[in-house]
């Protein structure tokens, strides 16, 4: 199963960025997971519930947050696989749907049909008496229940809430690639301000407020965690933390024109102080400078080849 779909991700963060929302995304990883086939044999040589295909695990987890895991480590952390699939299916449903003329149930086919067989194109094209048929319009069904179900749920949406190092999710995505983000993530880390205090009520080695993290968890893989549970698995928090500053740094990226650099520092200056326009003043400089650097030690770290 998805033997092609090794071959055809690049997993770079594509150049069309349609505007999908978290939940369509959520919606979707859940409606793979639920039309995976079964082989009714145990050891089948696939991994979670959604199927996988061992050879995809190390690169979408090393791509998406960073570090490899196995395919062992993949299964045994459903949180973590959902959260991997999420930043790996966000790109393809944004590509699908912009190919689709902003068509949402055919983008939905088109990436049930990618996910399948490599080729979204395939959607319309196979025979409608054959399994891969059958297959995409099962995506469909489950997908539109998922919409159906969050949608009952979320009558209305919440106003938005200020940015503080909080999320405020951007329309804007532009040409960042996975690699980026997960070295502004890294640099995150490693820039985080130390306390000094064993129980100063900040998570993670990325020191987030308790009070973003069922918010970032459910907007990112359609599920509130706690900051215990947030904290307990780093490689969670990691791709969570891909899934948030994605569109913040795109955004970003666009309000510096394209500029890496700034577009960092920005990012930076959002994380500590909610406004990425902070980056140059005298209170937030020295920090987003050592986010700069942070990240251009990161990106040759995890990307020497590059």
């Amino acid at each position: 199963m998805l033997s092609t779909v090794i071959l055809t991700l690049g997993l770079g963060t594509l150049p069309v960025q349609a505007q999908i929302s978290d939940p369509q995304v959520g919606a979707l990883v859940e409606a793979l997971r639920l039309a995976a086939p079964q082989t009714g044999t145990e050891n089948d040589g696939l991994y979670s519930d959604w199927q996988i295909k061992p050879d995809n695990i190390p690169r979408w987890s090393k791509q998406c947050t960073g570090r490899e895991l196995t395919p062992a480590d993949f299964e045994a952390s459903p949180v973590t696989a959902r959260a991997i699939l999420v930043c790996v299916m966000g790109d393809v449903l944004r590509e699908q749907y912009s190919a689709s003329g902003n068509n949402e149930a055919i983008a939905v086919q088109r990436t049930a049909a990618w996910w399948m067989t490599g080729d979204a194109n395939q959607y319309n094209r196979v025979p409608t008496n054959s399994y891969t048929h059958s297959y995409i319009q099962k995506v469909l069904n489950f997908y539109q229940q998922q919409r159906r179900t969050s949608q009952s749920q979320n009558p209305t949406t919440p106003p938005p809430s200020e940015p503080s190092p909080t999320l405020a999710r951007s329309s804007s995505n532009s040409a960042i690639s996975d690699r980026q983000i997960s070295a502004l993530v890294e640099a995150l880390r490693l820039a985080a301000p130390q306390t000094g205090v064993e129980n100063d009520n900040l998570y993670s080695d990325w020191q987030i407020k308790p009070d973003n993290i069922p918010r970032w968890s459910n907007q990112c893989i359609g599920r509130e965690l706690t900051p215990a549970d947030f904290e307990a698995s780093p490689v969670t928090a990691r791709a969570i933390l891909v899934c948030v500053m994605r569109d913040v740094f795109s955004e970003q990226y666009t309000e510096s024109e394209n500029n890496e650099s700034l577009a960092v520092q920005r990012a930076a200056a959002w994380w500590m102080t909610g406004d990425g326009n902070q980056y140059n003043n005298s209170s937030t400089a020295s920090y987003t400078q050592r986010v700069l650097d942070l990240y251009r030690q990161s990106f040759l770290k995890f990307f020497p080849h590059i």
